[in-house]
């Protein structure tokens, strides 16, 4: 595959993910969902497309769903954690068990405490954003750890069954 097409792939799959932002956006029960939802779309870039195009694919949605979107809650927290964590995870995952959970718990914590500053200095967000608390960080972390692993097991999932069931295994190789 090209180097256009792949590309045109990432401008494509970011406006998805913007989309599901949006609708995370709009539907504030689920801005977390749609931010989870949408980092998968990362994971696809990741799995399949390599390089850049992850980062490419981030990025364009992370800028859009800043600019674009009404509740920028939603764009702050895959800024600072949703799009960034799939690629991340990816290399996090080459270490030993107990390193690679320390640098994700780290990466994290340190994101949300970006997201936190974000939407309450930057933004100005107040009751809408969110708090700096212990039960924020404690239901966080642990939430967190269920997103992993549900991550990890989707991404097996879709190498073992559907990679090969939509015939993609060797589509996106040069």
């Amino acid at each position: 595959m090209s180097k256009i097409r792949k590309t045109a792939l990432c401008s494509i799959l970011a406006a998805m993910g913007v989309m599901f932002l949006y609708i995370g956006s709009v539907i504030t029960v689920l801005d977390l969902t749609m931010t989870a939802i949408a980092s998968l779309i990362v994971v696809f870039c990741v799995i399949e497309l390599n390089g850049y195009y992850p980062w490419l694919t981030y990025g364009v949605t992370a800028i859009l769903a800043i600019l674009l979107l009404p509740n920028k809650l939603t764009g702050v927290i895959y800024l600072c954690f949703g799009g960034l964590y799939p690629i991340l995870k990816a290399n996090f995952e080459r270490y030993h068990y107990v390193v690679s959970w320390i640098l994700k718990l780290s990466v994290f914590n340190t994101g949300l405490l970006i997201a936190i500053l974000i939407s309450q200095f930057l933004l100005h967000l107040g009751d809408e954003g969110l708090e700096l608390t212990l039960p924020v960080l404690a239901v966080g972390n642990l939430v967190f750890v269920l997103y992993d692993v549900a991550m990890t097991r989707l991404i097996t999932l879709y190498l073992i069954k559907f990679r090969k069931m939509l015939g993609l295994k060797n589509y996106f190789e040069n």
